[in-house]
């Protein structure tokens, strides 16, 4: 079981007939960002929310976890040599086959397909959802990128990946991903024309604000 992730659910339906997987940020926990759920649901989605916790805590935070490590020997990712990025995407690849797992196990369980399922990720969560994107045979019902960026600039996509639906917003305020982050991840989806639809919120930080909520649901009304 180690390669199945753990975390608390939230519906109100005895069978739901959708759901959401939600992937926390750097420094967040399952347990605090299962939260979102009531404020993005509709009764008539009939959808589970399920927030999985990242397998690693981070040092001397335990109550924080990764998907991956920010620094590494002291030096952060984005300075990182080659030898420290292939640690990166390692890890990144394992945590990646984990939340596959996870989800194709909660599907099975629940009686349903990889097209009722929706993965959304903030900050470092959204990283990691188009990641797992990529490797999916079989398209989400849709996929959010909030507050986040995209880490894989050059990529071969798959067909079932390109028929996913993305959601993409970004703060214009974002001082721990920059606005380049988000100008950087619109190239990506426009160059492999992905099927997406994307937001910049001026005003907002590095944060998911009641606007992005919004957003969000109207997304969601039109692919579930």
């Amino acid at each position: 079981m180690d390669n199945i992730l753990k975390g608390p659910s939230i519906t109100k339906h005895q069978n739901p007939k959708k759901l959401m997987i939600m992937l926390h940020g750097y420094g967040d926990n399952a347990t605090n960002f299962i939260q979102i759920a009531n404020l993005i649901d509709q009764d008539d989605w009939r959808m589970k929310y399920i927030a999985l916790n990242a397998p690693d805590t981070i040092q001397d935070y335990p109550m924080g976890y990764e998907w991956f490590q920010l620094y590494l020997n002291g030096t952060h990712i984005s300075n990182a040599s080659a030898k420290e990025d292939d640690v990166v995407k390692n890890k990144i690849s394992k945590n990646i086959e984990k939340i596959y797992n996870s989800i194709s196990l909660l599907l099975e369980n629940s009686n349903l397909n990889m097209s009722d399922c929706f993965v959304m990720g903030f900050s470092q969560g959204g990283m990691m959802a188009f990641e797992l994107g990529k490797i999916l045979q079989k398209h989400l019902a849709g996929l959010a990128i909030i507050s986040s960026r995209i880490i894989s600039k050059e990529h071969e996509p798959n067909n079932a990946f390109l028929k996913t639906p993305i959601f993409i917003s970004h703060g214009g305020r974002d001082a721990v991903l920059p606005i380049s982050n988000y100008n950087e991840s619109i190239e990506v989806l426009k160059n492999y024309n992905y099927n997406y639809e994307n937001y910049l919120i001026e005003k907002d930080e590095h944060t998911m604000s009641q606007e992005t909520i919004t957003l969000f649901q109207n997304f969601i009304k039109k692919n579930i």
